[in-house]
C-alpha cells in the first residue's frame, strides 16, 4: 500500500524522537555503570553530570508531550477578547526586565489591537519564543517585539542567524540547524514546532526570516476582531 504524506511525516517523527531519547539515555547508562565498576568516582560532579542529562531528558520529554497535545488538538482553548497591546507590554516587562547581558526594545502601535486568543497559550508561544532567543543568541543579546495595528508580532533576537536555506524547516519537528542553533545550546528542536501549532489553533501564521542583528525573526500574524 501507498504511504500517505503524513503516514511517512509520522514515521520520520517516532524515528527522530527515538534518535532523541537514546542520546542522553545512553550516556546515563554509561555514567551510571562506570559508577556502578568503580571507573568513575561517586562525586558531586557526577552526581552533577547526570542530573544535567535528566534535565535535558526531561525537557525532550514535556516538549514531546506538548507537541503531540497540540497536534492532537488535545490542547484546550479558552478563546476570549485580548488586547494584544496590553498582553504583550506585560509579558515583556515580566519575563525580560530581569534577564542578565540582554537588551530589549518593545515598540507598539498607539491603538488597541484585540485579538480573539488563549492567555495561556500566549504565554505558551511567548515563552517558546524566548527560551529559543536565550538558548540560540550570543550574549550579549539583543531582542526586539513590535505589534502593529493589524495584529502583526514580529520577535527579533541576534547573532548567530539561520541560514535561508533552513529557514522553512524551522517549524520542523526536531528540526535544528547544525552549527549555529543546535543540540549542544540545549533546545530540543521542538520549541519552534510547538509555537506553530498554537498560532495555527488561532487561525494565524508563523513564518522566520533573519534579523537586522544576524539573528532571527519570526513573524506572527493573528487575525484581529473587528470592535
Amino acid at each position: 500500500a501507498i504511504r500517505t504524506e503524513s503516514e511517512n511525516k509520522l514515521r520520520r517523527f517516532v524515528a527522530d524522537a527515538s534518535h532523541e531519547l537514546r542520546t542522553p539515555l545512553s550516556i546515563v547508562k554509561a555514567e551510571i555503570e562506570g559508577l556502578i565498576d568503580g571507573i568513575r568516582p561517586l562525586n558531586n560532579q557526577a552526581i552533577l553530570s547526570l542530573s544535567e542529562e535528566i534535565i535535558r531528558l526531561s525537557h525532550l520529554v514535556d516538549d514531546l508531550h506538548q507537541l503531540s497535545l497540540s497536534d492532537a488538538g488535545a490542547l484546550t482553548y479558552h478563546m476570549e477578547p485580548i488586547d494584544l497591546k496590553a498582553w504583550l507590554h506585560e509579558f515583556v516587562q515580566d519575563h525580560l526586565d530581569h534577564i542578565n547581558d540582554l537588551k530589549y526594545e518593545l515598540d507598539l502601535p498607539k491603538v488597541k489591537v484585540v485579538i480573539q486568543a488563549d492567555s495561556q497559550r500566549l504565554e505558551q508561544l511567548f515563552t517558546n519564543l524566548l527560551s529559543n532567543s536565550l538558548k540560540y543568541s550570543n550574549p550579549p543579546i539583543n531582542i526586539k517585539v513590535s505589534l502593529d495595528s493589524n495584529a502583526r508580532i514580529m520577535w527579533s533576537d541576534s547573532a548567530p542567524g539561520v541560514p535561508e536555506e533552513a529557514l522553512p524547516k524551522l517549524f520542523d519537528r526536531l528540526y535544528r540547524v547544525e552549527d549555529s542553533r543546535n543540540r549542544e545550546s540545549g533546545g530540543s528542536g521542538l520549541g519552534l514546532a510547538i509555537c506553530s501549532n498554537i498560532v495555527a489553533a488561532h487561525q494565524g501564521s508563523i513564518s522566520a526570516k533573519p534579523s537586522k542583528d544576524d539573528g532571527l525573526t519570526i513573524t506572527i500574524e493573528f487575525p484581529e476582531m473587528s470592535i
